[in-house]
């Protein structure tokens, strides 16, 4: 396959709305998903584990916040994770940790992100969206500050830095969409839109119609370079690009299988079919249902 290359040019942007329940999940299914999820929260502090035996982390929370959203659940006793995020948010520099951890800009993205979930004020963390800006450097930081900025607002902040990141992302060759590059093409698109940094309708459709769509695999999902099989992650990293981009796969179907195979009888998602049941598969299966359950229903 040639290799193509793309770049963002402006144009409006498009809608990000994620907004909705979609009825991805049976009632039954939902139910032992939410039992699930509150098994995982942890009785001292109130915040979330990513497994039973786990320590509660503000990944965890994340997760576990978005999925009960996500399926029309009302988190409670909001209070006690407010506190727990809070307790991990340093305003001398400005950065979140994990208890015990070391800060660095995924986990302050990620803290900046679950305290808007939780309807924290951003005076609280003040300082946080500048340590992510002056420390994304890599393309990966760049993709979950990104992630933060728009949970933040974009409004009044020096983005350029992160633009330039994408944007040089955004010119490797594209070979293989199912070998990864499908991936790939997806965390530049999100990136840049969710940095404010939109694109014209030939990329958008350049995107989806060379890399997104012949990148979906005969299992329904989607691939890392050199893998011979597809995982839930780099599937989640797609679909919100087509959900992004107002798109859809060609193969609703399969991809639902795909999804189901990652379910397990405690009413758990594993990240790989057969692994125990996580949060970060619970949370990744749970959004990518909801946008599979609201793309069924567009014609």
């Amino acid at each position: 396959m040639r290799a193509i290359r793309v770049f963002f040019l402006v144009l409006l942007p498009l809608s990000t709305s994620e907004r909705g329940l979609g009825g991805e999940v049976t009632p039954q299914e939902k139910k032992a998903t939410i039992q699930f999820i509150d098994g995982l929260r942890d009785q001292e502090t109130g915040a979330y584990k990513v497994t039973a035996d786990g320590k509660p982390s503000l990944r965890a929370c994340n997760g576990a916040v978005k999925s009960l959203k996500a399926l029309g659940e009302k988190v409670t006793e909001i209070e006690t994770i407010q506190k727990f995020v809070l307790k991990c948010y340093d305003p001398k520099t400005g950065a979140f940790a994990e208890p015990d951890g070391k800060p660095d800009v995924t986990i302050t993205s990620i803290g900046i992100i679950v305290a808007s979930e939780v309807g924290i004020d951003k005076k609280e963390f003040p300082k946080a969206m500048e340590y992510v800006l002056a420390n994304a450097k890599a393309f990966e930081e760049v993709r979950i500050a990104a992630a933060a900025v728009e949970a933040w607002g974009a409004k009044g902040l020096k983005l350029n830095p992160l633009i330039e990141v994408v944007d040089k992302a955004a010119q490797a060759p594209v070979e293989d969409p199912q070998d990864g590059s499908a991936r790939d093409i997806a965390a530049v698109a999100v990136s840049g839109l969710r940095l404010e940094h939109p694109i014209t309708d030939f990329v958008r459709d350049l995107f989806l119609t060379s890399v997104l769509v012949p990148g979906q695999c005969d299992d329904g999902g989607w691939r890392k370079k050199g893998e011979k099989i597809s995982d839930i992650e780099s599937t989640y990293r797609v679909m919100r690009a087509f959900k992004m981009l107002d798109s859809k796969p060609k193969d609703l179907p399969t991809l639902a299988k795909f999804l189901a195979s990652h379910r397990n009888k405690d009413g758990g998602y594993a990240t790989k079919p057969g692994d125990p049941s996580s949060m970060s598969g619970v949370y990744y299966a749970i959004i990518i249902s909801k946008w599979l359950g609201e793309m069924e229903k567009k014609k």
